[in-house]
């Protein structure tokens, strides 16, 4: 099994590393395209849908397959799954609707989160799809369909950059690698086993949506704390602060998703290890977290040598103050390796119901020191409250796996 779980990281790492090599000149060439101030409202325009990406998915594809753990026949009930999910996307997308009209945006920006926007529904799509890859431990077809979606974007950009194209064509561009991705992930998804089965059932749509709340919520306020930032050096320091921040976020978040892809095939190994026994999980939850600690240690002392090279390439000189913000974020890479398989453990053996108020906990803490320090401190005060509220969650996380643990050593004895 640790051969699937392994096979199944690779394809995913293997995509991501292929995603790093397009983003990179992604990057080097929208910054150069559009300077510091007009990158920091680019990323404004792409953060309002990312941020409601979470409200979309919900978490609904860790109980849809816990459900499918137990019962394989609830892979007939993707359909609803899937409507769900886009009954949640319109929610999200009126919600940045309103943060766009309420808000005195630029009208330029205003009409680039409008368009942003139609992504929540493509990325509800993907997401859905996922769950069928993700059961059947064929994350290799989702992971094709990045590529294609990333191959879209860097030729687009590459002819913006020469054709001295504007902000407006660097969001529709943004905009365009979703929808690839979505159209291509719905054409290999009829190479699984088990095809989507496309129905409506408001009856099991309740459960699921019950089940879910917890893991939900727990994803909402997990984006709170990870993107208010943004908006928050926007409203209170300026779109150059958003720029020279992001950047240096913009390589760290390139690293983060390593733990939640080794945690993506192990999730489904672990769901039947509980199954099996509670010392077979415990076994497999102490090798997977020692295998992210030490990935995550060669991670930070990599990061720390090649930030000045990295910014260099994406940013130019007028970026040089990222190195320091990448310098920062990657020394605190551990913290943010450990939380994904706490994480996943908790759900499941079916504590979730905590996640919600460890997240939202760091998520007030988060939200508190970029409020509180931004006008003085610029981009430093988001970038400690990142970190700050990381090792809140890891410190919650770890709290609850060792009282659960001394639970089951109490109740067997």
């Amino acid at each position: 099994m640790w051969r699937k779980i392994a096979a199944n990281t690779v394809y995913q790492l293997g995509g991501k590393g292929f995603s790093i090599l397009a983003n990179i000149l992604i990057l080097a060439l929208v910054t150069r395209s559009l300077g510091v101030a007009q990158f920091g409202e680019y990323i404004l325009v792409t953060t309002v849908p990312t941020f409601l990406y979470l409200l979309g998915d919900f978490g609904l594809n860790a109980v849809f397959l816990r459900e499918v753990a137990r019962n394989n026949h609830h892979v007939d009930k993707f359909g609803s799954l899937l409507s769900l999910r886009m009954l949640l996307a319109a929610i999200s997308v009126l919600l940045g609707l309103a943060y766009a009209f309420l808000y005195p945006h630029a009208p330029l920006v205003r009409l680039g989160i409008i368009l942003a926007l139609t992504t929540v529904f493509t990325q509800g799509v993907f997401v859905s799809l996922n769950a069928l890859f993700q059961h059947n431990l064929r994350y290799d077809l989702s992971v094709l369909a990045g590529i294609f979606a990333h191959v879209v974007a860097a030729a687009l950009v590459v002819w913006g950059f020469f054709n001295r194209a504007g902000f407006m064509f660097f969001v529709l561009t943004w905009v365009a690698t979703y929808f690839s991705v979505t159209f291509l992930a719905l054409i290999l998804s009829r190479k699984i086993a088990e095809r989507p089965r496309f129905s409506w059932d408001p009856e099991w749509i309740r459960q699921i949506f019950r089940a879910t709340l917890p893991i939900g919520l727990m994803l909402v306020f997990s984006q709170v704390s990870w993107m208010a930032d943004v908006f928050l050096l926007r409203a209170l320091d300026s779109a150059e602060a958003v720029g020279i921040y992001r950047l240096g976020y913009k390589v760290f978040e390139n690293i983060l998703p390593i733990p939640i892809f080794f945690v993506n095939a192990l999730y489904p190994v672990m769901l039947q290890d509980h199954k099996q026994s509670l010392v077979a999980l415990w076994g497999r939850l102490s090798r997977g977290i020692w295998i992210l600690l030490v990935s995550a240690l060669v991670l930070a002392a990599l990061g720390l040598a090649a930030a000045p090279v990295l910014i260099s390439i994406l940013g130019g000189a007028d970026f040089g103050d990222s190195i320091l913000v990448l310098r920062v974020l990657v020394i605190s890479l551990p913290v943010f390796f450990l939380t994904a398989p706490l994480q996943w453990f908790l759900i499941t053996v079916g504590k979730e119901r905590v996640l919600p108020l460890i997240y939202a906990a760091a998520a007030v803490l988060n939200v508190w020191v970029n409020f509180s320090f931004i006008p003085k401190y610029s981009y430093f005060a988001s970038l400690f409250a990142t970190i700050a509220a990381e090792i809140l969650i890891l410190s919650l996380l770890l709290f609850q796996v060792i009282r659960f643990k001394r639970g089951t050593v109490k109740a067997r004895s």
